[in-house]
């Protein structure tokens, strides 16, 4: 998939005025990436494919309705800041342990008037308050130990939506032995070779 057939993707399906805002967010993190090393440089020049649509894949695989979401070790805004500016509706938690990070979370938020925006500086065992309706992590841990850190912020309609690059078959085996719950893989729309798990009503 080339840049232009990722932009186009999202801008089918939430019209160019938020691939606009998307773009705007791209050049965000490439200017901070200068300063701190937000992604490798090598994927500058291919914002779309490897982080933009990347990210915003992940909404179609969502629970419908979601209000609250949760995602697990931000960094530049993938996918979280990418979810809050196609999910207006939706409320996204962003958990991040950096404070550059953090900082450049909050700045970018407000440049683009991202109210639905909570940046919250710890680790994801420490995060406090309600059951979340979406869990989301982009390359922060295994997928079984994502689940293990989370156990005090799920109910039990809580939907997982984990991108995994290769290991995600494999990653699905193993939390089947381990854990109660639907769980199946999607393949990613950027990367032949990578996948994404989905898994839901886990215990």
């Amino acid at each position: 998939m080339t840049e232009e057939e990722a932009r186009d993707w999202v801008a089918a399906r939430w019209g160019e005025a938020a691939a606009d805002r998307l773009d705007a967010l791209g050049r965000m993190v490439v200017q901070e990436n200068a300063s701190q090393n937000l992604i490798a440089p090598s994927t500058t020049s291919s914002m779309w494919t490897r982080h933009l649509l990347d990210s915003a894949q992940l909404v179609p695989l969502a629970t419908p309705g979601a209000t609250r979401w949760l995602d697990i070790g931000t960094g530049a805004g993938f996918p979280g800041l990418v979810v809050s500016l196609l999910c207006p509706g939706t409320t996204l938690w962003l958990v991040e342990p950096r404070r550059r990070r953090v900082d450049f979370l909050c700045r970018a938020a407000a440049a683009l008037n991202l109210t639905n925006v909570r940046v919250e500086q710890c680790k994801v065992e420490a995060l406090e308050g309600n059951a979340f309706d979406v869990v989301t992590a982009r390359a922060v841990a295994s997928a079984d130990e994502l689940l293990r850190l989370t156990s005090h912020l799920r109910h039990k309609a809580t939907r997982y939506v984990l991108p995994r690059g290769r290991s995600g078959r494999e990653e699905v085996e193993s939390l089947r032995a381990q854990w109660q719950g639907l769980f199946h893989v999607e393949q990613s729309l950027t990367d032949p070779e990578s996948t994404i798990i989905v898994a839901d009503g886990v215990a």
